[in-house]
């Protein structure tokens, strides 16, 4: 494997100087779990993020910090797992002295190697913009789901009704669907990873078996024996609520007006009251 080569700074500043050593101890006292890293909290809380170079399968710190002005501060065996409290092993983390490469140990065998790269105010008010936007968007989507489980899973919609507008005007959500198939080729299938509100063997048949992902952006249901199909949640605005809204009731009207003609061609004797029936049936069906 090629080793990426660093240029080290000589000359650091004082502030920044001291900002390393802020973020040297953080690293080293195991103040910063592996998850912060897609959580943004370095960036938000320390004004820095670490950029990953690459992750292998052994430990090759003693190949990076090749500049002989240039060691790791632990520089000793990291921690995994329940080797966390061994004696001497206290870290899962290392970082070099001059602030540039940290390393993490996420198992026994797998290391993570990163650059730690320092931002602006500018980066980092537009990180925390962006964390705001996705955790309203979370939020949104919490709520869909709770509001959906006892719609879909607890009370089996029917597949048939999902052509109905209900979900779209009632609800504001709109079930776009991703694919169809038997269940060993679905991308996103119940009781898998226990990623799942229901997480059960779905029904099918006289009952449509639905299930919803946690993060209440895919939904699943079962049509047949073998017949999955999964969806997309889609968040309508008010502007798409509004809009499917005057498209159903466009359509119901049509339907009452389709019955008063046919109740109208019943009464002139136009058509026998069996021929009234079962129209009735068929146009009723679109309800």
């Amino acid at each position: 494997m090629e080793v990426h080569q660093f240029m080290f700074a000589e000359k650091i500043n004082m502030s920044t100087s001291q900002a390393i050593e802020n973020i040297k101890k953080i690293i080293l006292e195991n103040q910063i779990a592996y998850t912060d890293i897609d959580e943004k909290k370095l960036e938000i809380n320390y004004n820095c993020r670490l950029v990953e170079l690459y992750m292998v399968k052994d430990d090759i710190r003693y190949q990076i910090a090749k500049d002989e002005s240039v060691t790791w501060e632990h520089n000793n065996m990291l921690a995994w797992g329940s080797y966390l409290t061994l004696e001497n092993v206290v870290s899962r983390w290392d970082i070099t002295t001059d602030g540039t490469i940290v390393c993490y140990r996420y198992s026994y065998t797998d290391f993570y190697y990163y650059r730690l790269e320092w931002l602006n105010k500018t980066e980092v008010k537009k990180i925390k913009e962006e964390k705001k936007l996705k955790e309203e968007e979370k939020a949104k989507r919490i709520k869909i789901r709770d509001i959906l489980t006892p719609v879909l899973i607890q009370d089996m919609y029917p597949y048939g009704k999902l052509k109905s507008g209900e979900l779209e005007t009632k609800y504001g959500v709109h079930l776009r669907q991703i694919q169809r198939g038997e269940h060993q080729c679905m991308k996103y299938k119940p009781r898998d990873r226990n990623e799942w509100m229901a997480d059960k063997v779905l029904p099918w048949g006289s009952c449509t078996g639905w299930d919803i992902t946690r993060d209440g952006k895919i939904a699943c249901c079962r049509v047949n024996y073998d017949d999955y199909i999964n969806f997309e949640i889609d968040i309508l605005t008010q502007k798409e609520i509004n809009e499917y809204k005057k498209k159903f009731s466009a359509a119901d009207s049509t339907l009452i007006n389709r019955l008063a003609t046919l109740k109208e061609m019943l009464k002139q004797s136009l058509i026998t009251e069996e021929e009234f029936n079962h129209k009735k049936k068929d146009i009723l069906s679109q309800v």
